[in-house]
C-alpha cells in the first residue's frame, strides 16, 4: 500500500504540474456547486460537456481513451468511489472520477437530469420523484443495506433523556434536527413515529448540517438528532449522547436503499464505461464488507478520526438491485399521505434496472435479496 501511495502522490503531482495554475483554480471552483451556479462554474473550468473525452466509442470502455464522470464527494464520508480510488481501482479503467465539492442530496437528482453531475448517491425516494417529475435519470445499482449492527442511520438522544422505542410520543412538542428534509431522515423516521401514535405536526424537523447536530442536541437545541455513518460512529464514543434506536427498528433492511443513480444521457452515450463504472464500485462494496479493519483504517486516515470511532455502511452483495427494497417506499409514501399520483403510476423497473451491473443475472430487478447471498467479486486485494 505504501509504495501504491507514492506512485499514486506522484500522478498527482504531474497532474497539478500540467494542468498548471487554472487547472488548479477549477478544481476549488467546485465547491461553489452548491451556491446555484452549477452551469457556469463547470464549463468556466471544463467541467462541462468538455470535461468528458470526446471520439469515444461508448461500446467500449478503453483504459487509453477513459471518460471521466462528475461526482460529488463528502470529504467526511468517504464513498465507495474515493475507497476505490484509494485501492487503485480507477487507475487502468476507461472511466474515471473527477470529483465536486459536496452537493446536498436534495439537490443532485436535478443536476443528474442536466448532467452536470453523471453518478450519484440518494434514497430511492428521490430518485421516485425525480423520474415522475420528468428528470432524465435512471437508478443503476443497489448500494446500502440497512442490518442491525450496521444501520443507514442513528438517531441519538442526550445521556439523560429516557426516549426510546416505547414512548415516543413524548417527542410532540419537541424538535428533531436533521440534515435535510424529503429524503430518508424524514420520512422514515415520520413513518416510525406515526406507527407509534405520535402526532408528527406536533414535532419541529429542524434542517442543519449533520456535523453540527452533535453540538445542538448537547447544547439543548434539539431533542434528537439523525445521525449517518461514519459520524455515528464519533457519537457513540460520545458520553454526552446516547442511541435512542435506528432505522432498522422501523422497516428492517429494506428502508436502508440509498442506491446509486446515473444521468440518462450518459449511460445511453456511454453505456460500456458505465458498466465498467458499476463493476469496479460492487468489487468496491464487496471489499468493504469482507474487510471492516481496512476500510476503518483507510476511512480513518481519509477524515482524520480515530479508528475506533469509524462507522460504515453495509452494502448490497454484488449492488444488485431488487424489487422488494426499491418497492418499499411506494408503501411508505402512501402510509405518510406523500405518494403522488404521478409516483403512483411508476414500477420500480421504470425507475431501477440492472442493465448495466455485470454480476446481475439479468437487466430485470431481482424479486429480494435472498437470492443475492454469493459474493461474486474478490475481496483480497
Amino acid at each position: 500500500m505504501a509504495i501504491r501511495n507514492i506512485l499514486r502522490t506522484e500522478k498527482v503531482i504531474m497532474r497539478e504540474t500540467q494542468a498548471g495554475v487554472f487547472g488548479k483554480l477549477c478544481r476549488g471552483a467546485a465547491t461553489f456547486v452548491v451556491t446555484g451556479v452549477v452551469a457556469a462554474t463547470l464549463a468556466a473550468c471544463g467541467g462541462g460537456e468538455s470535461a468528458v473525452v470526446q471520439d469515444v466509442d461508448g461500446s467500449v470502455s478503453d483504459p487509453n481513451n477513459p471518460v471521466y464522470f462528475k461526482w460529488s464527494e463528502n470529504p467526511n464520508s468517504p464513498s465507495l468511489v474515493k475507497i476505490a480510488d484509494e485501492l487503485g481501482f480507477w487507475d487502468e479503467a476507461g472511466i474515471r472520477p473527477e470529483y465536486l465539492g459536496h452537493v446536498d442530496a436534495g439537490q443532485v437528482p436535478a443536476l443528474l437530469g442536466t448532467g452536470d453531475v453523471t453518478f450519484a448517491y440518494f434514497m430511492f425516494n428521490r430518485a421516485l420523484s425525480a423520474v415522475a417529475a420528468g428528470v432524465d435519470l435512471k437508478v443503476i445499482a443497489s448500494l446500502t443495506y440497512t442490518t442491525e449492527d450496521e444501520p443507514h442511520m442513528e438517531y441519538f438522544v442526550r445521556k439523560d433523556s429516557d426516549l426510546n422505542q416505547t414512548n415516543l410520543r413524548q417527542l410532540e412538542g419537541k424538535t428533531v434536527g436533521l440534515a435535510s428534509l424529503k429524503g430518508c431522515a424524514e420520512f422514515i423516521l415520520k413513518d416510525y413515529l406515526v406507527k407509534n401514535g405520535v402526532d408528527v405536526d406536533k414535532v419541529k424537523f429542524l434542517t442543519q448540517s449533520e456535523s453540527l447536530l452533535p453540538q445542538s442536541l448537547e447544547q439543548g437545541q434539539i431533542d434528537l438528532a439523525v445521525i449517518h455513518p461514519p459520524l455515528n460512529g464519533v457519537l457513540r464514543t460520545n458520553d454526552a449522547v446516547r442511541v435512542a434506536f435506528s432505522d432498522y427498528d422501523n422497516s428492517g433492511s429494506d428502508g436502508g436503499l440509498a442506491p446509486i443513480s446515473a444521468s440518462g444521457e450518459f449511460i445511453r452515450r456511454y453505456p460500456a464505461q458505465t458498466r465498467e463504472f458499476v463493476e469496479i464500485l460492487a468489487k468496491t462494496a464487496n471489499w468493504v464488507n469482507a474487510n471492516p479493519d481496512k476500510q476503518q483504517e483507510l476511512v480513518a486516515r481519509l477524515t482524520g478520526l480515530s479508528e475506533d470511532q469509524v462507522t460504515k455502511y453495509y452494502y448490497t452483495n454484488n449492488l444488485i438491485l431488487d424489487k422488494e427494497q426499491t418497492g418499499f417506499w411506494w408503501d411508505l409514501s402512501e402510509r405518510l399521505g406523500i405518494l403522488t399520483p404521478e409516483e403512483a403510476a411508476l414500477t420500480p423497473e421504470d425507475v431501477a434496472t440492472n442493465e448495466f451491473n455485470p454480476y446481475a443475472p439479468s437487466a430485470a430487478l431481482i424479486d429480494s435479496q435472498s437470492s443475492n447471498t454469493e459474493v461474486l467479486t474478490d475481496t483480497e486485494f
